[in-house]
């Protein structure tokens, strides 16, 4: 049978079902915003805003809590929608709604010959996100220090580093950390796939049940990695790569990531520290949720 425009009463009434599970959608999309208000409104009352500042938008932000709520999706998902629109679509509303809670910026290292950090800065913060770019990665740095940004992506860590900007979150408590990798998703159609940044804030670190963990070596002797990897082995830590050397005016430091969640107050990094020799110390500059992984991404296939 025909509908007065001439479309089958099948299609007709599917794409009413459609309209109205769209009607669904757009109730709880609302829904879930009273309740991100909400939520700002209770930080807020424990950690009072003083202004409109950026960096107020660290009382807001829960990385953990996010890679957590991504995994859960990611692992109950079934059907043709691909896994990767979840992600995709669940971040785009994550970073809305911690703009509703607060002030939120990013600052990222974005030079003419480096477009991709921009782009992995958008695909995880989301396309109505305020992004400061710089071209150089301690401007971008600084201005999460300064309070004009509340995080920033800056290019992972290589061993070729000339001046390593990971050495600039030592020395203080209130220095920012890192809180996260990036893509954490499929990097789709970005203009470097293969690129990986960290994500720096003043956000304090939480453990999922999949972390990694960054840390670094002062001391005032050069210590071999494979004594450096052996101590850290003997308390339990795996490490995935060391980075750094020693500084013309200044002590060996040297960037340890290990699996694992890695408090700055671990007791297993004084006794690494104390096993390698006096003044050595160990700090914890941030962790990160391990990103989601090709395996997890990998849509099921559907039988015919």
């Amino acid at each position: 049978m025909q509908g007065s425009d001439g479309i089958g009463d099948e299609l007709v009434q599917l794409r009413h079902k459609i309209d109205a599970i769209d009607d669904q959608l757009h109730d709880l999309l609302m829904q879930r915003t009273e309740l991100a208000v909400a939520v700002g409104a209770a930080k807020a009352a424990r950690q009072p805003v003083s202004g409109d500042s950026p960096a107020e938008g660290s009382k807001f932000i829960r990385p953990a809590r996010e890679a957590k709520i991504l995994r859960r999706l990611i692992a109950r998902h079934r059907g043709k929608l691909p896994k990767a629109v979840i992600v995709r679509m669940w971040r785009e509303m994550i970073s809305a709604l911690l703009q509703v809670e607060g002030p939120f910026a990013v600052a990222v290292y974005a030079p003419q010959a480096h477009p991709g950090y921009w782009d992995l800065a958008r695909d995880h913060y989301g396309s109505r996100v305020k992004i400061l770019t710089f071209s150089r990665v301690d401007r971008a740095l600084s201005a999460v220090m300064d309070g004009s940004a509340t995080v920033a992506v800056l290019p992972f860590p290589r061993e070729d580093d000339v001046d390593p900007w990971w050495r600039r979150l030592m020395g203080s408590a209130q220095l920012p950390n890192v809180i996260g990798r990036l893509p954490f998703g499929d990097p789709g159609n970005q203009r470097n796939p293969d690129l990986q940044a960290l994500v720096v804030g003043r956000t304090p670190t939480e453990p999922t049940d999949r972390d990694h963990s960054l840390i670094v070596l002062d001391a005032p002797e050069p210590v071999s990695r494979s004594t450096l990897r052996q101590a850290l082995a003997g308390v339990g830590l795996e490490t995935s790569f060391i980075h750094g050397g020693r500084d013309q005016l200044g002590p060996d430091l040297n960037l340890i990531e290990v699996a694992g969640y890695v408090a700055e107050n671990d007791p297993r990094l004084t006794l690494v520290a104390s096993g390698l020799g006096k003044d050595a110390r160990l700090h914890t500059i941030g962790s990160y949720a391990e990103p989601l992984t090709k395996a997890e991404l990998t849509d099921e296939p559907t039988g015919h």
